[in-house]
């Protein structure tokens, strides 16, 4: 006897059936969210890769030792060696090198575009330039302009066209020594010093470069105007300012003028080789005056013992660090530098030698 009936299958599980169309449709969208995921994953990595490429290379072009190349007049008178050190020390304060460079005289103006052109030709990230050529070197300068190279200038600017900066054909900007107002304040002392009469005798050291033109038109239109009893002698020069050559024509102007009261000599090889011939001529120190320009060793001496009555220093030192300092702003973070960087002078004689703001311009 059954208990039962017949069985029956009744559809009553509980649970939810997927449609095959249902199943695959719903494999698609988290196929999609997942690849949604990926994507904005690998945007992210991407970005921040990015970010850190841009920051290392700013960072490698702020810490890129930078090449400058520095060509002076010359390289022989301790004057020169001083700006070289001067640059060559602030260079070191900001991770940069330099080459310094110049002719064996300040005479050699062909010789010295040369050394120029070879410097633009090195593609160095910024040249520094004293002009011997002050209108034979703007076309060379041009051409570091037309290379993207930036030049300033040191001591002496050539004549560029309009005004110095980044508008120039040739430069942005000169560090230099005011060498009028400097001959002017020789002038004054000399003037002082011969009780503003008898004859004075100016021994040049160049006819053509502007820094020599303007230490001796300072002196000269100086003691025209203040001293009218001063007669001054006509001027000669040693070119280049040539110790040999200098002490020859002091030599010759001292024994054709035996009451010569007082000699200016406009850069250190022509106060040493006045000197020279002040001690030749067996003259009393201070019997004769003699006023020069610049210092070193030898100058220093003279002034310490009397043979030469005082001198005009410049800041050469300053002068190459101000022209590093002003290149290297610019190349690294485009810093316009002042287009006129005085760097001073000072007057010194044995009484002030010693004072310690005078003392730290003094090379030797």
């Amino acid at each position: 006897m059954a208990l039962f009936g017949p069985l029956k299958l009744v559809d009553s599980s509980p649970f939810i059936k997927i449609r095959p169309a249902q199943r695959h449709t719903s494999s698609l969208h988290f196929r999609k969210e997942k690849m949604k995921k990926k994507l904005i994953t690998l945007a992210v990595a991407l970005s921040a890769t990015a970010l850190v490429a841009g920051t290392t290379t700013a960072a490698s072009a702020a810490d890129k030792t930078l090449k400058i190349e520095m060509i002076s007049k010359g390289f022989t008178h301790q004057f020169w060696q001083a700006v070289k050190k001067g640059a060559e020390d602030q260079a070191a304060k900001m991770n940069a090198t330099i080459n310094f460079v110049g002719p064996a005289a300040e005479t050699m103006i062909d010789q010295q575009l040369q050394m120029l052109d070879d410097a633009i030709a090195k593609k160095p990230d910024a040249i520094g330039y004293a002009a011997l050529g002050t209108t034979e070197s703007v076309t060379h300068l041009k051409k570091a302009k037309d290379a993207g190279i930036p030049v300033y200038m040191f001591d002496t600017a050539a004549k560029c066209d309009g005004a110095l900066g980044t508008a120039s054909n040739c430069a942005l900007g000169v560090a230099y020594t005011d060498s009028k107002a400097a001959g002017k304040l020789a002038a004054d002392k000399m003037g002082a010093m011969v009780g503003g009469k008898g004859k004075v005798f100016v021994i040049g050291h160049t006819q053509t470069n502007q820094t020599g033109i303007d230490r001796r038109d300072g002196f000269v239109n100086e003691i025209k105007a203040k001293f009218p009893k001063i007669t001054l002698l006509p001027v000669q020069y040693a070119e280049g300012g040539d110790p040999q050559k200098a002490q020859d024509v002091v030599a010759a102007v001292l024994l054709a003028n035996k009451d010569l009261k007082g000699v200016y000599a406009t850069n250190e090889g022509c106060s040493n080789g006045a000197a020279k011939a002040f001690q030749n001529a067996k003259l009393n120190p201070g019997k004769v005056k003699l006023i020069g320009f610049d210092s070193g060793a030898q100058q220093i001496a003279n002034v310490k013992s009397g043979l030469e009555s005082g001198a005009i220093t410049q800041n050469p030192i300053g002068i190459g660090a101000k022209t590093v300092e002003a290149l290297v702003n610019y190349v690294r973070n485009k810093t316009v530098p002042a287009n006129l960087i005085d760097t001073g002078f000072y007057y010194y004689d044995k009484k002030n030698i010693t004072d310690p703001k005078i003392a730290a311009d003094l090379y030797n």
